[in-house]
């Protein structure tokens, strides 16, 4: 693989996201790290720990660790909610027109 310097990357990944397969899976990628992100500052926002959630959950806190590190694979819509509930809140699911520009997540 070829050495890139910081001041390079953005021109880099420009190059790289012309490929559609790559910029396929770029953008699930970046739309698993935003919704992980997300699901983390509203756990941390709650003032719970992993290991809160994870009981609240019935599940593991290495669990929760993949989710918020988005490296679980099998994060079901019912996971989602089950999370929404434990943490006293709900989600919202809409299927907008997509545009050249943008594509995928949109979290608030």
């Amino acid at each position: 693989m070829t050495k890139i310097g910081l001041k390079n990357i953005d021109i880099h990944l420009k190059e790289l996201l012309k490929n559609k397969e790559f910029k396929k899976e770029f953008e699930r990628e970046r739309i698993k790290v935003a919704l992980a992100q997300k699901i983390a500052e509203i756990r941390q926002d709650a003032h719970l720990k992993q290991s809160d959630l994870a009981k609240k959950l019935h599940v593991t806190q290495q669990f929760i660790s993949q989710i918020e590190t988005a490296e679980a694979d099998n994060l079901t819509i019912d996971t989602l909610l089950n999370i929404a509930e434990s943490l006293g809140r709900s989600i919202e699911i809409s299927f907008p027109m997509l545009s050249s520009q943008k594509t995928g997540l949109k979290t608030a």
